[in-house]
């Protein structure tokens, strides 16, 4: 179920454009954010959120038996308010934009067979298979780089991990005879496609989320735009455009691409780390991509401004949030589909 069709309805009745983080202190190793909150008549409340970790890592495989829903500090049992607990594919689109330096130091070198091998199990990693339920919330693009002034695309979107790995495999080292790095033009460039994706699922009445992974075994050698501007970029970009980067060989700058990789950053010392890296931040990716959550349930208030509570538990972990909505007009009949 998209988004879309949560928000029929939303001219009877919403929430109040409000929501808070508990205390510290109520959140111990979960942090649980609300992302976007509906309500509809009969009594019907909607509500899409992440739960990460303290270390910002996102927390997959959730189902209805850890969240507790609370009203004014009371809990709601199920039989009081019906309710099911959705993971993203059904309501979230991902889209993942993969950058790779394809500089003559990657094309020419003994480096670029493993890099292949990397970048197809990065996509076995974040790419659902077409039989799960997931298919179509994931998908990717690649776009690759030199010293050339723009990124060029190699493969366009695609939820089909076998076109997106015949596309890696199509690489050649007759691709690019450019030696220089253009990274900081590439950084800038990734966001404005990521922006672009996340601008165009908004536009469909769908909540979304875009991930750029940059790959490079350099530094910028093309000066066509500063640090500081991909920083800007970096630092300017939607809250909802995570930046992922790995760093390859010694000439790196890695305090750069720290920076630059805001949500995480690995780096592999030769092509035989590579592969692992790779893997480490498909992982993270994953964990971030299926955090998602829409929990829909229905309401047994009646009137006035209520309080809900949404308490995540795993293990001995937990966290909470807190928002308002508003029982004007609630009644009975609610169900949900």
């Amino acid at each position: 179920m998209k988004l879309k069709r949560l928000i029929l309805g939303l001219s009877i009745l919403s929430f109040f454009v409000f929501s808070c983080s508990s205390d510290d202190s109520e959140n111990i190793g979960l942090q649980v954010t609300i992302e976007d909150q509906f309500v509809n008549l009969p009594s019907n409340v909607s509500v899409f959120f992440r739960v990460e970790n303290n270390a910002g890592e996102g927390i997959a495989g959730l189902n209805e038996s850890d969240f507790t829903i609370y009203e004014n500090g009371q809990v709601i049992s199920s039989f009081e308010a019906t309710r099911k607990v959705q993971p993203n594919e059904q309501v979230f689109d991902y889209h993942i934009t993969l950058l790779l330096d394809l500089s003559g130091s990657v094309l020419g070198g003994e480096n670029l067979a493993g890099l292949k091998q990397a970048a197809k199990s990065f996509i076995d990693e974040v790419v659902p298979a077409s039989t799960e339920a997931s298919a179509e919330a994931i998908k990717m693009e690649i776009w690759w780089f030199d010293g050339a002034q723009n990124i060029k695309q190699l493969q366009t979107t695609s939820t089909n991990s076998n076109t997106l790995k015949e596309a890696i495999e199509s690489i050649t080292p007759e691709m690019s005879s450019d030696n220089s790095t253009n990274l900081y033009g590439a950084v800038i460039q990734g966001i404005e496609v990521a922006t672009q994706n996340l601008t165009r699922t908004r536009n469909l009445n769908e909540i979304g989320s875009s991930a750029v992974v940059v790959f490079t075994d350099g530094t910028d050698q093309a000066n066509r735009n500063t640090k500081g501007q991909a920083l800007g970029a970096v630092a300017s970009a939607d809250r909802d455009i995570s930046v992922y980067t790995i760093g390859l060989g010694g000439e790196v700058d890695e305090n750069t691409l720290r920076e630059i990789g805001k949500t995480s950053f690995v780096s592999a010392a030769n092509i035989g780390e590579l592969l692992d890296r790779f893997r480490e931040i498909g992982d993270l990716i994953n964990g971030r991509a299926n955090s998602y959550y829409l929990l829909e349930y229905c309401s047994p208030k009646r009137s006035g401004s209520n309080q809900l509570t949404i308490e995540v538990s795993q293990g001995a972990l937990i966290g909470n949030a807190k928002t308002l909505f508003d029982a004007s007009d609630f009644n009975g009949s609610c169900s949900l589909e």
